[in-house]
C-alpha cells in the first residue's frame, strides 16, 4: 500500500524533466544568458506502444516553450534556445538535462599536440595512412575526451582503445561505433550498427553508408559530440 501511494506521489516524467531544466537555467541565471539544452532519457521512461522518435520530437518543443517562458518570466535574454532530447538504449533508466553551448564557448581551445592521429592511436588503433588526406575534429561535448581528433586516411572509433579501434571512452558508444575516412578531399562517416546511432547534424545515418561530413558539421556518437574543422587531401 505504502508503494502504491509513493508511485502515486511520484512526479511524472514531464515533471522531472521541466525541474530539470529550470535548475539547468538557474545555474546560468547570474550570466543573464540562457545555454542551449540537451536532455538525456532513457528509452526504458517512454512509455510501451509510443513512438520514440515522435515523443522525442513533441517533448522536445514543450520543454523549449517551457524553458523560453521560464527565462523571460526571470529577466534572462536568450533568443532562439535551442533544446534537444537524446533518447539511449540502456539497462539503467534515467534522465537529466545537461547545459551547451556556454561551456564550449569558454572552454580553451587545446594545443594540436593533443591531436591522435590514426597511426599513432594507441593499443594498434587505426588503418593505414593516406598521405596528405587529413581531418580535424574538435570536441564540442564529451564525458571522457578531450582535444581534438585527427583523421590520416580513416579510422574507427569506439567505446575503448583495443586492436584496430580508437577508444573515445563514451560508455554510450559500441565497441566499434563508426568509421571516420578522409578521400578526395571530403571527410566520410560510417556508422558500424552501433547500438545508440551516429548522428550527423542530429541526423541519424543508416548504418554501413557512407555520409559526407563538411567542415562545421557536428557528428555525435553517444553522448560525445565532434566538430568537423578541418579537412584536406
Amino acid at each position: 500500500m505504502l508503494n502504491l501511494i509513493r508511485k502515486f506521489l511520484r512526479p511524472t516524467l514531464r515533471e522531472q524533466l521541466e525541474a530539470g531544466v529550470r535548475e539547468a537555467l538557474r545555474r546560468y541565471a547570474d550570466r543573464h544568458t540562457a545555454p542551449n539544452l540537451r536532455v538525456y532519457i532513457s528509452t526504458d521512461l517512454v512509455a510501451e506502444g509510443v513512438d520514440p522518435a515522435l515523443w522525442a520530437r513533441d517533448e522536445a518543443e514543450h520543454l523549449r516553450r517551457f524553458a523560453l517562458q521560464w527565462a523571460e518570466d526571470n529577466s534572462i535574454a536568450r533568443a532562439g534556445l535551442r533544446l534537444e532530447i537524446v533518447l539511449l538504449d540502456t539497462k539503467k533508466e534515467f534522465a537529466f538535462v545537461k547545459p551547451v553551448g556556454l561551456e564550449e564557448k569558454a572552454r580553451p581551445s587545446a594545443p594540436m599536440a593533443a591531436s591522435t592521429p590514426v597511426g599513432a592511436a594507441p593499443g594498434g588503433a587505426g588503418a593505414a595512412v593516406a598521405s596528405g588526406a587529413v581531418a580535424v575534429l574538435d570536441v564540442v561535448s564529451s564525458p571522457s575526451f578531450e582535444g581534438s581528433l585527427q583523421v590520416n586516411g580513416e579510422l574507427t572509433v569506439g567505446r575503448k582503445t583495443e586492436q584496430g579501434v580508437h577508444g573515445i571512452g563514451d560508455r554510450y558508444m559500441s565497441s566499434k561505433h563508426a568509421r571516420l575516412h578522409v578521400e578526395r578531399g571530403g571527410l566520410f562517416v560510417t556508422d558500424l550498427d552501433s547500438k545508440n546511432r551516429t548522428f550527423l547534424n542530429e541526423t541519424a545515418l543508416p548504418p554501413h553508408q557512407p555520409q559526407k561530413a563538411a567542415v562545421g558539421d557536428n557528428i555525435r556518437m553517444g553522448t560525445t559530440t565532434l566538430r568537423v574543422t578541418r579537412v584536406e587531401g
